[in-house]
């Protein structure tokens, strides 16, 4: 199999390409730092040709930053994936789309496939907006496309802005780990091996069809810089913030995974103290002691 995955040098995208290539499947990789632009539709159909699979990571994937930046967000995120559909319809290429669990909103209790939409960013936003057109083109031209949305990924090769990141530089110094609101924020959160081998199972799911990757597991905010500070043995203080003025963020979010049971047979294997383990680990042999 070749398979053309855009935003390959991203975090989920590199992920994916390293699980891809110890499957012995021929990868292209398509990103801005290659010289690629999802924007530039005649160099997407040249880099698909051949090509019996696309994974779409390629966005501006900030959601505090696109508070600030709502036009550019919306438009390029929108004008890319439209690029990968036009594509995959034309050439009939199965496309495998993650949404993300940011399209859902807020909820008191866990989120399933049929929860409504209620985009808090424009990520968010730009996110729901895709999500539905990849259903479009799939009841309209009957293109081979999967839903696939993703809560919380976390592990190796994250940015270094986000939040288990963040919590295990701070902590491996000894330095405050700020945590916003009362640290009751809940979240769930998903280990990258486990988000890409969901991505890979996706591949057979029916077009259309959306499905979460979760853990169904809440953690807040507290219990994470909690855990962090435990596994690193740190002496690290916690504070707390009020939030940003400019705030589209969410406050409680957990994930049902029931659906992607059901139809990939796919459950998550990492449990979240392992793999702040692991991301701690990785961080120590990537980012230099201060």
């Amino acid at each position: 199999m070749r398979v053309l995955v855009t935003g390959n040098t991203g975090f989920i995208g590199s992920n994916m390409e390293v699980f891809l290539l110890r499957k012995n499947v021929e990868v292209v990789g398509y990103s801005r730092r290659n010289g690629y632009n999802v924007l530039d539709i005649e160099q997407l159909r040249k880099a698909a040709k051949n090509c019996g699979l696309i994974y779409h990571f390629a966005a501006r994937a900030r959601p505090g930053e696109s508070v600030l930046e709502p036009i550019g967000t919306i438009e390029e995120n929108l004008r890319g994936c439209l690029n990968v559909l036009e594509v995959c319809r034309e050439q009939k290429i199965p496309l495998v789309y993650p949404s993300s669990c940011e399209v859902y909103g807020d909820s008191d209790t866990p989120i399933n496939e049929l929860h409504e939409f209620r985009p808090t960013n424009p990520y968010a936003a730009s996110k729901a907006a895709v999500d539905r057109i990849c259903y479009m083109y799939s009841r309209c031209y009957q293109a081979d496309v999967k839903i696939v949305r993703l809560f919380n990924p976390y592990g190796p090769k994250q940015q270094l802005n986000k939040v288990v990141t963040t919590f295990c530089l701070l902590a491996r110094e000894n330095k405050p780990l700020t945590v916003y609101g009362d640290g009751t924020d809940l979240r769930d959160y998903v280990y990258i091996s486990d988000v890409v081998e969901g991505l890979w199972l996706a591949r057979k799911l029916p077009p259309g069809e959306p499905v979460n990757l979760a853990t169904g597991r809440p953690t807040s905010n507290l219990q994470l810089a909690e855990l962090v500070i435990r596994l690193l043995d740190s002496k690290s203080s916690i504070s707390f913030v009020d939030y940003p003025k400019a705030f589209g963020g969410i406050r409680r979010q957990v994930g049902s995974s029931e659906k992607a049971g059901c139809l990939m047979g796919w459950f998550p294997k990492v449990a979240l103290e392992d793999g702040v383990k692991r991301t701690a680990k990785w961080l120590c042999e990537v980012v230099p002691y201060a």
